[in-house]
């Protein structure tokens, strides 16, 4: 499926995957709609099983690409990026189905990358998740420079994956996304990204996700911490303090309950708002 609006060529493909769409993806490509550039919207339907099905009339061009049946996200994100590679589009921005993409995020960040030629993947900062009601449950701050987004990267979460964007040309170097980390393939990619190439978050570009209590992330999440857990072990550095506290923060989290750090991260969330003010 494809529709044509622009004449000025897209140097960005927006790469969304789709398992069983619940009436999110139209408010999704409505907010690509507000970008300043022109972009391929790539959705991959990973066997849906009611095939997914753009009704929204978009301004930009919409590829819409099917799996026969359920193969998992990994594979969902390759068959884009693959698809991406064939037809020479120098950037990737990634976004979930149900996520919104911020005005001008997807301008700013492809002109950082050009302005920026050792930079390679670039995200967003300030991360806000909220709820289908609207009501902001929590909202994260991430570092911007690579040396202090590598060193977080064996602890926590600083590459937010819907928010990022890279440069088509890492598939060369570093390869597509791994199968052998399920649930966890981004931090997987992003690691091999950082070990290769230079890497920053966009200061003051705020990005609003869905905060989704059957997300992938929840659904499997015993599986990604242990995905998570072989991937600081992969990627350990017997000289750096990050490494052992990452493992150690894997292993507590196997044991408390994702509420609790969900309410936890309000919290402290609220806590930063007040202290703002």
């Amino acid at each position: 499926m494809s529709e044509r609006a622009s004449p000025e060529p897209a140097s960005i493909a927006v790469l969304i995957p789709v398992f069983n769409d619940d009436g999110q993806l139209d408010a999704t490509l409505r907010s690509i709609d507000d970008q300043r550039v022109p972009v391929v919207v790539v959705i991959v339907d990973d066997g849906s099983g009611t095939p997914v099905v753009v009704r929204h009339p978009s301004r930009h061009e919409i590829v819409l690409l099917r799996h026969d049946v359920n193969r998992g996200i990994e594979h969902a994100l390759n068959t884009g990026l693959a698809y991406i590679v064939e037809r020479g589009i120098p950037y990737v921005a990634r976004l979930d189905n149900g996520d919104r993409c911020a005005p001008a995020r997807l301008a700013r960040q492809r002109d950082f990358l050009e302005q920026n030629p050792s930079v390679h993947l670039v995200g967003c900062s300030v991360v806000e998740w909220r709820d289908d009601a609207g009501r902001s449950r929590f909202t994260r701050v991430f570092p911007t420079t690579h040396d202090t987004i590598v060193r977080a990267l064996h602890h926590t979460t600083v590459l937010y994956h819907p928010a990022v964007m890279f440069r088509t040309s890492v598939v060369r170097t570093v390869g597509m996304y791994s199968a052998a980390y399920p649930a966890a393939e981004d931090l997987e990619f992003f690691w091999r990204i950082a070990r290769q190439h230079r890497v920053a978050n966009l200061p003051e570009t705020p990005v609003v996700t869905r905060f989704d209590p059957s997300s992938l992330s929840i659904r499997r999440r015993r599986e990604q911490l242990w995905s998570t857990l072989r991937i600081q072990l992969a990627f350990f550095r017997p000289l750096a303090w990050a490494s052992y506290y990452g493992i150690l923060k894997t292993l507590g989290r196997f044991v408390v309950p994702y509420s609790v750090i969900v309410a936890v991260k309000g919290a402290m969330s609220r806590r930063a708002r007040v202290e703002a003010i």
